[in-house]
């Protein structure tokens, strides 16, 4: 359900939801077509969206954009392109803080395994026309909580740039279930990466992507189709990890979106 509506210059059928986004939140577009009408295009900040059709009512099409909002965007007024006509998107705070860690000094680092990066920057980058979920996402842990999205990180009395936390972390125990948030197909299962540790991203389609970190067991393999509450895989924590925990991302056309957003909303 829309919380709420924009009319977009000489687009009256256009809706925005919500119409005053939080960094880290997903700003859905949905805008209705004749059913001859080419589908415009979407620019958010100059980046391009897709156009997916997700209704045909009988006076035409309704197409729907997705737009992940960056946690790290500026806050205040950003350009949404529509068929070339600029609009402002006022973005507000998220309210995110800032969390004190210390790792060890074998840790204190980004240094990727050979591939690892490549291969997680694909996985992100995901385009797939189809819909697999239905409803709002469903936590992939029972754990409480222990890190919120879109927090800065002070590591070892250092504030990291450029960095915010891109996803959530359950504070579950090794060997405990990890279940996929919503139906998908599996477009990475890999064990052994320096920074990733064992980790499976599904692809739900239009651009929607999650990934399970630091895992100790996988229990699928890529190109396997997943149920929503299906267990993948175990908690574990190998990779970047100070102990046993999950970290839960959800990617929006490639940018990391805030998990309790799309927990609480029906998108």
């Amino acid at each position: 359900m829309l919380s709420s509506r924009a009319a977009i210059g000489a687009l009256p059928e256009v809706t925005l939801s919500p119409a005053h986004p939080k960094q880290g939140q997903t700003l859905v577009l949905k805008l209705h077509l004749p059913a001859d009408a080419t589908p415009p295009v979407v620019t958010f900040d100059k980046k391009a969206y897709k156009l997916y059709p997700v209704a045909q009512p009988t006076n035409g099409t309704e197409y729907r954009a997705l737009i992940g909002i960056p946690a790290d965007v500026a806050v205040g007024p950003h350009k949404l392109s529509i068929a070339g006509a600029p609009q402002e998107v006022d973005v507000r705070s998220g309210g995110f803080g800032v969390q004190k860690i210390r790792l060890p000094k074998a840790k204190d680092n980004f240094i990727s395994s050979p591939g690892e990066e490549e291969a997680v920057d694909a996985a992100k980058a995901t385009q797939s026309a189809r819909q697999l979920w239905k409803g709002a996402f469903l936590p992939p842990s029972r754990a409480r909580v222990s890190t919120t999205f879109g927090l800065r990180r002070m590591v070892n009395g250092r504030l990291l740039p450029d960095y915010f936390h891109s996803g959530m972390d359950f504070a579950a125990a090794a060997g405990t279930p990890v279940r996929a948030a919503q139906a998908g197909r599996v477009i990475l299962a890999h064990r052994g990466w320096r920074l990733h540790g064992n980790v499976v991203a599904l692809d739900h389609g239009q651009g929607v992507v999650t990934f399970y970190l630091h895992l100790s067991k996988l229990l699928v393999k890529t190109g396997d189709m997943v149920e929503a509450g299906q267990e993948i895989g175990k908690v574990g924590s190998t990779g970047r990890a100070t102990g046993p925990h999950l970290h839960f991302s959800l990617y929006v056309n490639g940018d990391a979106s805030n998990p309790s957003d799309w927990f609480t909303r029906t998108i």
